[in-house]
């Protein structure tokens, strides 16, 4: 079966979200807490604990490797990898923002604001976890399987927008997975996709823990709001030229090099 490593990876996911949380569930309801009180207070160490066990299964599963995860690439390309991702993300939320998109996860990750356990599982583990089964696995697996980079791309990046359940979360996810994919191809680095995602992650958190997320929100109706959606449509487009010419030349290089040879 070609998608056997997806399907477990799906499973395992799923399987460890739902034994975690569950335990903690009981735990917090013998301690006398309602059924919502007690899933509101342990999400946090619920989600950094799942989240941490998926990794070190998959690594177990060999399904990837440390070394995967610390590839690197040179220092200007990370940056504008960065760069890349971030203004094109920013500029999908800028647009998302504008529209009222149900959030019937914000109680639970208030109560996960300002905590170690959820900055550490929303921030850090969570983002490497994600990386792990959406890019190593599901994206490389779905390209063999259909023959294309971008049908990987694309299918990974729906499952990674379906599996965070949470309205709000998927109208950005499904972008963010794309820009995350394309740039995973292009380096063929792990790492990267990674530092994008716990970076976003990281702001948002710490947005939501001071208590200023969806607030000042720009709207297109004022020439702020269309000029920063202008700026940064821009600047994702010039890093992405910039970033595809850069492997181009690569790979023409290695072509020239191998014909020589």
């Amino acid at each position: 079966m070609k998608i056997k490593r997806t399907l477990v990876s799906i499973g395992v996911f799923f399987a460890a979200q739902l034994l975690v949380t569950l335990l903690f569930l009981i735990a917090g309801m013998v301690q006398g807490m309602s059924m919502m009180d007690a899933m509101t207070n342990t999400m946090g160490p619920a989600l950094l604990i799942s989240d941490f066990l998926v990794i070190v299964i998959l690594l177990l599963l060999k399904y990837c490797s440390i070394r995967e995860l610390f590839k690197k690439v040179p220092a200007d390309v990370l940056f504008i990898s960065i760069v890349f991702a971030m203004s094109g993300m920013y500029a999908v939320e800028l647009v998302s923002s504008q529209f009222e998109i149900p959030n019937t996860l914000e109680e639970q990750f208030q109560a996960m604001a300002g905590t170690l356990t959820g900055f550490l599982g929303i921030g850090i583990v969570g983002p490497i976890m994600e990386e792990m089964i959406m890019r190593r696995v599901i994206l490389k697996e779905m390209a063999k399987a259909t023959k294309s980079m971008w049908w990987g791309i694309i299918i990974s990046s729906a499952l990674f927008a379906i599996i965070h359940i949470n309205p709000v979360q998927i109208v950005f996810a499904m972008p963010a997975g794309i820009f995350l994919g394309w740039i995973y191809c292009k380096t063929g680095s792990l790492l990267v996709p990674i530092c994008i995602h716990i970076i976003n992650n990281t702001i948002s958190f710490v947005l939501m823990s001071v208590g200023t997320e969806g607030e000042g929100e720009f709207s297109l109706n004022s020439t702020l709001g269309v000029i920063l959606l202008i700026s940064f449509t821009l600047i994702c487009v010039v890093s992405c030229i910039w970033i595809n010419r850069y492997y181009a030349k690569i790979k023409k290089e290695q072509e020239l090099q191998k014909a020589a040879a």
